[in-house]
């Protein structure tokens, strides 16, 4: 059942059983914009149920975010280069999209240790989703953070207009931006000198 967030603005959260990411629903004037399509059958059949034409952004190419794609239709598809490499179809986005359908939609490159060629999408300057942008990955069995990206990361994160990320598999989808500025510049601190990585416990 997805959830509400704002006027125009609605989630489907994330399931771990099977691993399906959250999805996000922005009800546009000539679009539902649908913001990664998760992997579980939930997902699918609230996006089966939606009658407007669908744009998809997909955030990333992790089969818990794009599992569901080949079973929702729709009429646009944006996402980075690295996930058009898997998909093979859509837009890529390689530079800022601004679109307007009732509500603005902002499209934008995510710098990322957790899957290269991420983006996300901002909603009428006061919510973006984030995807799974903001978390590590894994380096020879540990958690790492590319100290670069990461310190690129906080940049983006500080230019953007919106008081609120959303962040997919947290409990709390809705975190405040400052909130999780806080948090990524902590691990930043942590960072060392000698290496091009911040190992998190």
């Amino acid at each position: 059942m997805k959830r509400k967030i704002a006027d125009d603005i609605y989630y489907i959260k994330s399931t771990d059983v099977p691993l399906s990411s959250d999805v996000g629903i922005v009800e546009g004037r000539d679009y539902c914009w649908i913001f990664d399509v998760g992997n579980s059958g939930e997902a699918y059949r609230e996006l089966t149920q939606i009658a407007k034409e669908k744009a998809v952004v997909l955030s990333h190419f992790h089969p818990d975010h794009i599992g569901n794609l080949d079973k929702v239709a729709y009429s646009k598809l944006y996402c980075g280069d690295n996930t058009f490499k898997y998909i093979k179809t859509g837009e890529i986005v390689d530079r800022e999209l601004l679109m307007e359908d009732g509500v603005s939609i902002h499209l934008f490159k995510i710098p990322s240790s957790h899957a290269k060629g991420s983006i996300g999408m901002e909603v009428n300057g006061e919510y973006a989703f984030w995807g799974d942008a903001a978390y590590c990955t894994t380096k020879n069995g540990k958690r790492v953070y590319n100290t670069q990206l990461l310190l690129e990361q906080i940049k983006l994160l500080k230019s953007l207009s919106s008081k609120y990320i959303l962040l997919s598999h947290e409990e709390d989808f809705v975190t405040e931006k400052d909130k999780l500025l806080e948090m990524l510049w902590d691990l930043y601190e942590k960072r060392d000198a000698k290496s091009p990585y911040i190992y998190v416990m």
